[in-house]
């Protein structure tokens, strides 16, 4: 399958600059596989995470969410990669009274909250609906104790009533504790593996560690994946028949 390019500087929200291109055409697949995994199960908060940084974990999570938006009316994309944001940049949007920010003033009014003064509508052509995105927010010395915090949690019960779906780009979960805490925050989550980049055993440690927790893993997304690797992702497959499903990107 060809190889999409997420390497440094160059990440790219496909399903807004080429929403007929093949790339595009991928995430959709990946969006609809999601939906029949939620027959059962509604999926109303989505997580997306990885072993390491820099596997297309965020570059998935922000198509993922235009996707959505192009089906639910109202979708929120959340940045919870507290220590290494870049939800922002990729917009091209400030990073400013984000997560952070509305933590702080959540615990001082509670549900009386204006969560209008966090969020930021983006607007765009090939964005059918409303996407909105709350960004990291004020940068802090503790992003562990705020992700794994009650507010946080009460914070995202409130986002159900304001809208369809929620996505979350998260911390990894291989080398940090915080991917794993918001993990458990979502209904589902998808494991964003770049090929070649970490050993299978690593791998398959760190997506046992989610289930074992109780972390509803919905599948693998395989990235940037050489066409000379064929049969990479059916791989992963064997080890997590009938536990999760995949896509190679």
């Amino acid at each position: 399958m060809k190889k999409i390019d997420h390497g440094k500087g160059k990440q790219r929200i496909f399903s807004l600059d080429e929403p007929n291109s093949l790339h595009t055409e991928m995430y959709r697949q990946i969006r609809t596989n999601i939906e029949y995994s939620s027959i059962d199960r509604d999926i109303k908060v989505l997580n997306v995470t990885s072993t390491n940084a820099n596997e297309a974990k965020t570059t998935t999570a922000c198509n993922l969410a235009v996707l959505s938006a192009n089906k639910n009316k109202r979708v929120l994309l959340m940045d919870l990669d507290l220590r290494n944001p870049s939800i922002h940049r990729l917009f091209k949007i400030k990073n400013y009274n984000g997560v952070t920010d509305i933590l702080i003033d959540f615990t001082k009014y509670g549900d009386k909250l204006d969560i209008t003064k966090y969020i930021q509508l983006i607007k765009h052509p090939n964005i059918i609906n409303e996407l909105f995105v709350l960004t990291s927010g004020t940068d802090t010395v503790s992003p562990f104790e705020i992700l794994n915090s009650k507010r946080l949690s009460k914070l995202i019960e409130i986002f159900k009533e304001y809208f369809d779906e929620i996505i979350i780009d998260s911390a990894p979960s291989g080398i940090l504790a915080d991917g794993v805490v918001t993990s458990k925050l979502a209904d589902g989550t998808i494991f964003v593996i770049e090929s070649g980049k970490n050993k299978i055993e690593m791998t398959q440690k760190v997506i046992s560690q989610l289930s074992n927790i109780g972390v509803n893993i919905l599948g693998i997304v395989l990235t940037k994946l050489p066409n000379k690797i064929r049969n990479y992702g059916s791989y992963y497959g064997k080890y997590y028949t009938n536990k999760t499903s995949q896509e190679r990107i």
